[in-house]
């Protein structure tokens, strides 16, 4: 057949080569039987016993996992007791067949999921991956297990079972067309060191079983039935990427010192508790961003005190004394919860969001967040970061909530501890009074939010792909912007960094050289950036980097400039 090539998002690096395994699948959800069940007890047992063959092929699989992958298992368990259970309720309420009470309460929070962001669609898809399973159980639809040894499996979309009955039975690499970075089946590659992409360009019905391909998660792309020079070249490539992936592993457990002894630490990006379990044999050291939002998702009312402080306690317990930045609910816009009626905004990433909704919203939203954290922070090193601020007065406003719920609690007996605060700089405003921010809130350190940030900076959508060639995280606009903040509270409030931008490998010199004190990462890219950190000095980046993003006109002079420096120091990169 004739050569393809798709290209795609990396979610876990490495490069692998051999057979395609197409996998495709009939729409279960969108053919179903019709008419009413006869015997609508019998109709609820039957649904119930699906519910349990489901349930124990979960339990079956957490078993033999990893205790760091069993969190994945664990939150599937969670949403299909609540799908089950809501089926149940319309099977005896309005006499319908199973099949049809599992799709109609699948599609009443797809569609509030959906409408969210890149986090909550991702759910939804985790939904309909369950709805589909547990409807296939239902109408008893069983297919023989493929044959995985040595496959690329390819796919319109992969769930968390298929994906670890794939790779535990030998398969090598995967594609498919939807999913994200946050999905659970990115958490699972990324925890595994499976070679995964994500292509939205992916034509399955252009792919046969048993063509060649190889998978090549460095620089993001599928080459099917690739020339023989071209496997050459990969397999020279994947041995290298092989000898660096062992490299980075060496250096994740490793102090993050710059050849010339400066600290630059290295802590990691966490969206639930089962990532947070993971970041310490990751060697993350600690939490700069964890992420707090899934705790909101498909409910009717807002999660109460006594919940988010169990959240929180149960992270810092996980991470023995290391830090724990919770950022406070990112909510709002273009991610809408089922308990809040939320206006229609043309433009929802400019619209009611983060701490806009909070301060709109104080005993829904920060009043019972704010107590929580002020009661976790007893536990053990809380943070408290604020999202989406673009004003000195919402920084005023949040701080002097936060310190008066403090002194209401301790005239109340309860012990609390004010944790120390900061705030995202995600928006050229909150960058430009970063200053006046710090000093008249208080603050003890800021976070630099780099995708938000780019998106805003240079007037493009981040999840276009019209403009995706104007998104560029080392514009020398956003790099300036970036320079400038720094050097405002450089002394006065530790500087961070917890956008993709912190885990590219030629962003990380540049960050080091801006004076940043802290890089937040997913948990898989800590050894690469540590491996970077331990190979540059600071001295020499301190001198440079400012004089560079000063003086470039262009991204392509920043790219020429930190390659030829990485070269020089003998730093491998694949970006």
């Amino acid at each position: 057949m004739p050569r393809l090539v798709f290209k795609g998002l990396v979610v876990s690096q490495g490069v692998v080569e051999g057979t395609l395994l197409v996998i495709r699948r009939a729409d279960l959800l969108g053919h179903l039987p019709g008419g009413e069940p006869e015997d609508v007890e019998a109709e609820a047992s039957r649904l119930r016993k699906a519910c349990r063959v489901l349930r124990e092929r979960l339990e079956e699989l957490a078993g033999i996992l990893p205790e760091s992958e069993r969190g994945v298992v664990e939150a599937q368990l969670l949403m299909l007791d609540s799908l089950a259970s809501e089926a149940e309720e319309l099977v005896r309420g309005e006499r319908v067949r199973a099949e049809h009470a599992v799709k109609r309460v699948y599609e009443k929070y797809a569609e509030l999921l959906e409408s969210g962001g890149e986090l909550f669609a991702l759910r939804a898809q985790d939904l309909r991956d369950l709805a589909r399973r547990l409807v296939s159980q239902l109408l008893e639809d069983s297919t023989a297990v493929p044959d995985y040894r040595g496959r690329v499996v390819v796919a319109e979309e992969l769930d968390p079972i298929e994906f670890m009955e794939a790779f535990s039975l030998g398969a090598l690499g995967a594609v498919t067309r939807t999913g994200g970075l946050t999905s659970h089946v990115s958490i699972l590659a990324r925890l595994r060191g499976i070679p995964y992409m994500i292509s939205k360009d992916l034509d399955v019905s252009l792919l046969r079983d048993g063509d060649w391909a190889i998978l090549d998660c460095v620089s993001g792309q599928l080459l099917v039935e690739p020339s023989e020079a071209e496997r050459e070249r990969y397999r020279a490539l994947a041995a290298e990427l092989e000898e660096l992936v062992r490299l980075y592993t060496r250096e994740a457990h490793l102090d993050p010192l710059t050849a010339d002894g400066v600290r630059v630490e290295v802590v990691c990006n966490a969206g639930s508790i089962e990532d947070i379990r993971a970041a310490p044999d990751y060697g993350c050291g600690g939490v700069g961003l964890f992420r707090i939002e899934f705790a909101y998702m498909v409910r009717g009312e807002a999660p109460v005190e006594e919940e988010l402080y169990e959240i929180l306690r149960r992270g810092l317990g996980l991470l023995t004394g290391k830090p724990l930045t919770v950022r406070a609910p990112d909510i709002g816009g273009d991610k809408p919860v089922g308990f809040l009626e939320l206006p229609r905004e043309p433009n929802p990433q400019l619209g009611v969001r983060g701490t806009r909704l909070l301060l709109k919203h104080k005993e829904k939203l920060l009043r019972p967040f704010v107590r929580a954290s002020l009661r976790a922070a007893v536990e053990g090193d809380l943070r408290l970061m604020f999202p989406m601020v673009s004003s000195v007065e919402e920084v005023e406003e949040l701080v002097g909530f936060v310190k008066e719920e403090a002194e209401s609690m301790e005239a109340e007996g309860v012990a609390v501890r004010l944790p120390k605060l900061g705030v995202m700089v995600e928006v050229p405003s909150a960058a430009i009074l970063v200053r006046e921010l710090v000093e008249r809130g208080g603050l003890s350190f800021i976070s630099f939010g780099t995708n938000d940030l780019t998106q805003y900076v240079l007037a493009a959508d981040r999840g276009s792909p019209y403009v995706s060639h104007i998104y560029d995280e080392l514009s020398p606009a956003v790099l300036r912007l970036v320079k400038y903040a720094a050097e405002r509270v450089r002394g006065r409030a530790e500087i961070e960094v917890c956008g993709e931008m912190a885990s590219r490998g030629l962003a990380v010199p540049l960050l080091v050289g801006l004076g940043v004190n802290a890089l937040s990462v997913a948990p898989a890219f800590v050894g690469r950036v540590k491996y970077v950190i331990r190979r540059v000095r600071w001295e020499e980046l301190s001198r440079e980097v400012p004089r560079l993003v000063e003086q470039a006109s262009t991204s392509r002079e920043i790219r020429e400039w930190i390659q030829s420096y990485l070269s020089s120091t003998g730093v491998k990169v694949f970006d």
